[in-house]
């Protein structure tokens, strides 16, 4: 896939530690994508894969966790944010990067309203008067269409609807005008009326202001209709990257087609396809690929033993399986 746009963020060999109680374990390894301006990019997998400690150590947050990044460059608008302290990158956390977190209630302070919220967060980075970061706030309630926004912007979070609150870390995320957002799992524990409301309205937010969006999230639907590039992840790395039509229409890596397999497809009458096992967790990561002993077109002493690489699976197509070459999977029409 062609990007028009620049270069924004580019994610190289990202591999994140934590340190457990027998010594450093890596929750994420060998991570690598970019982000161009104007773009969305989808990050999915299943839970543990490891896509929201990707994006909290694009953000450097793992820190804050007591992780540590041992290798790897994320390099945002020609800045390597790993080499950044804290102050640093307090700078560019919310201002340049929003971030939309999962579960938006155990986000926002219950203690403060809505609107105190946003707004300080507006002066905190653009240090403009109280009255100004409140009309802005307004402002802003009223884009992600939350009705009556000057009466909203006085209310708690518990007065707030799941959806709402959503709407609200977006516009938190917003308030700055960065030029990437990070939304990981924006529709988790919503209902789907609501999930679809969600999507629209990022969507539309995207095509009016052009900011670029690292989506994350474990539905392969949702991806389908909102990404332009994917990323796939399994076990703590990347195992396939390719545009949205082209990893759809043509998978090259057995997890991914696993992954379509799963999704059920209104009038075809067919079984419901499961992936068995579950995916490992850090520190009990299998030799070679990580995906070996849940996959069916695994070969002894090819898939079990030595690391795999991302490997070329066709023009702007990767993927981590040594049969890429051999194999011919199963993927879905995208609309």
């Amino acid at each position: 896939m062609t990007v028009d746009g620049a270069l924004l963020l580019d994610v190289d060999g990202l591999t994140v530690e934590f340190n457990g109680p027998n010594g450093w374990v890596r929750a994420v390894e060998d991570v690598s994508f970019q982000v161009h301006a104007g773009e969305i990019v989808g990050l999915v997998g299943e839970s543990g894969s490891g896509k929201t400690v990707t994006s909290l150590g694009v953000l450097g947050l793992t820190r804050a966790q007591g992780g540590r990044m041992p290798h790897g460059r994320v390099v945002f608008e020609g800045t390597d944010l790993v080499t950044l302290d804290d102050k640093a990158l307090n700078r560019i956390r919310g201002r340049r990067i929003g971030m939309v977190f999962q579960q938006p209630i155990r986000s926002l302070n219950p203690a403060f309203t809505i609107g105190e919220q946003i707004a300080e967060t507006i002066r905190h980075h653009e240090g403009i008067s109280r009255s100004d970061a409140w009309a802005r706030t307004v402002t802003l309630l009223d884009k992600v269409h939350i009705p009556e926004p000057a009466k909203r912007a006085r209310q708690f979070p518990h007065e707030f609807s799941g959806g709402m609150c959503q709407r609200a870390m977006i516009a938190m995320a917003l308030s700055c005008s960065p030029s990437l957002l990070i939304a990981d799992e924006p529709t988790t524990a919503l209902d789907v009326t609501v999930q679809a409301v969600v999507l629209d309205l990022m969507r539309e937010i995207q095509a009016e202001t052009g900011v670029a969006i690292l989506f994350i999230s474990h539905d392969l639907g949702v991806i389908a209709d909102m990404a332009d590039t994917v990323a796939v992840m399994y076990a703590g790395q990347v195992v396939e990257r390719a545009s949205v039509e082209e990893l759809f229409i043509s998978p090259r890596h057995p997890y991914t087609a696993g992954l379509m397999a799963a999704v059920p497809r209104v009038g075809q009458g067919r079984q419901l396809v499961a992936i068995e096992g579950n995916v490992p967790d850090p520190g009990n990561y299998p030799t070679g690929c990580r995906f070996h002993n849940r996959c069916e077109h695994a070969v002894a002493m090819r898939c079990d033993t030595d690391l795999i690489p991302l490997l070329p699976a066709g023009e702007a197509h990767d993927s981590r399986c040594v049969r890429t070459s051999e194999l011919m999977l199963e993927g879905v029409v995208v609309a």
